[in-house]
């Protein structure tokens, strides 16, 4: 009866796997590992939202001061000033260069616009951003796009309401189109939250979904593709992306400034000597160092002054890219997982008692998530649970239906039976 079990439950285990690991790979199980996420999260929330003291920062803005545009030659900085900041840019090798404002300087165009397109395309990814206005709360009314709705990307994956989402009213500027074909274009808007300058994650039009300029850059930086960048609205708001990456986000997408955050800057100017001079000190070229996310735009260095369109998503962009990662198992260290799971599972069909084979398989599978959640707590490690349950509930199932039956007693003959007491 053992080696009965023992095959039955073999081919049990190997079937579970080989389907569950095709339904995985498709996706099928993935709003279960999400839903499982989503509660690590938000009881990991607070931390998630603390910077990492010694974590480098990635983010450097190059500020076009307005304290000093007599030194242009013009304000705002004409197309030429433009390329001659680019091309200093482009021996670092920046992986993003954001730019938020609109570079649009009217029509017809003036000289050089073609030829910042041409001092862009060096850079392995542009975000431009199109200045944006928000709806007001109880506005029905329909968003004015431009004509350029074709050419933004669009969320695929959400969770929650899109109704919760902030919402459009009208796209004001858009780069000029000699620009656009080079780069990727998108939304630019500042917010409120607690009356702190905030940026919006993603703003709703109609039945779309678009990310704005700071979802933009961070996919672009985590390598994360828009059909597996996760947006969740409502309740627990956040963003998943690529390489653990986790933006807490307000219920409405909305994501604020927290205090006076410290970011490298430099001037543009320095990057404006051409060949003539080298206008950079040893310590910002080390600032500017490869594979940086730089943001460029004019910039209010006055105190009082609210932050800049280019600081505050510098700002932004410095305190998500400074708080810790979410960490998923490897896949060989999930095999590992799976292979305990697969054992616990047939100490369960094989030596538990039938009567108690759902009870112990339910035990485990808590047991399971009990240390998932620790796990995420102590280290923000974890694994898709999904296989890891299914092959305790195989186990326990079988267990149920094929265990090991509960032992009857040896029965006692009438003659074996103690004589009574006088």
């Amino acid at each position: 009866m053992f080696w009965i079990r023992f095959i039955i439950l073999s081919l049990c285990l190997g079937a579970t796997v080989w389907h569950l690991e095709r339904e995985q790979r498709a996706g099928r199980f993935q709003k279960v590992d999400d839903l499982f996420l989503d509660f690590l999260v938000a009881n990991a929330r607070e931390r998630l939202s603390q910077p990492e003291a010694e974590k480098e920062n990635p983010v450097v803005l190059v500020s076009l001061r307005e304290d000093q545009k007599m030194e242009y030659a013009a304000w705002p900085p004409p197309p030429l000033d433009w390329q001659t900041i680019l091309k200093g840019l482009q021996v670092y090798e920046p992986s993003v260069v954001v730019i938020p404002a609109p570079l649009f300087w009217g029509r017809p165009a003036p000289d050089f616009v073609r030829a910042v397109g041409e001092a862009l395309m060096p850079f392995s990814s542009v975000v431009l951003g199109v200045e944006t206005e928000l709806a007001k709360a109880d506005s029905t009314a329909p968003a004015f796009m431009g004509g350029i709705e074709d050419a933004l990307p669009i969320f695929k994956r959400l969770d929650g309401s899109e109704d919760d989402a902030t919402t459009l009213s009208a796209l004001i500027t858009a780069p000029d189109e000699l620009l656009r074909a080079r780069c990727e274009i998108g939304l630019a808007a500042v917010a409120r939250a607690d009356g702190k300058p905030a940026l919006t994650y993603a703003i709703r039009e109609s039945e779309n979904l678009y990310p704005s300029v700071l979802a933009q850059t961070l996919a672009r930086f985590s390598g994360t593709p828009y059909a597996l960048h996760r947006l969740r609205l409502g309740p627990g708001a956040g963003a998943y992306l690529n390489e653990g990456l986790f933006v807490a986000l307000e219920k409405d997408g909305v994501i604020h400034t927290e205090g006076d955050t410290e970011i490298p800057s430099i001037n543009a100017l320095h990057l404006m000597t051409g060949t003539l001079a080298d206008g950079l000190s040893a310590e910002e070229k080390a600032t500017l160092g490869k594979g940086r996310v730089i943001v460029i735009g004019s910039d209010v260095v006055a105190k009082d002054q609210p932050p800049s369109l280019a600081r505050l998503h510098a700002q932004i962009l410095s305190q998500i890219l400074s708080r810790p990662r979410l960490h998923v198992l490897t896949q060989v260290q999930q095999w590992v997982a799976w292979g305990v799971s697969g054992l616990v599972a047939f100490w369960i069909g094989l030596r538990t008692l039938r009567s108690r084979a759902l009870r112990a398989g339910l035990s485990m599978i808590f047991a399971v998530l009990v240390v998932s959640f620790l796990a995420f707590q102590a280290s923000l490690i974890w694994c898709p649970p999904t296989m890891l349950v299914s092959l305790i509930a195989v186990g326990a199932v079988i267990g149920r239906l094929f265990g090991r039956p509960l032992e009857s007693s040896p029965e006692i003959s009438p003659e074996a039976s103690p004589p009574a007491s006088n």
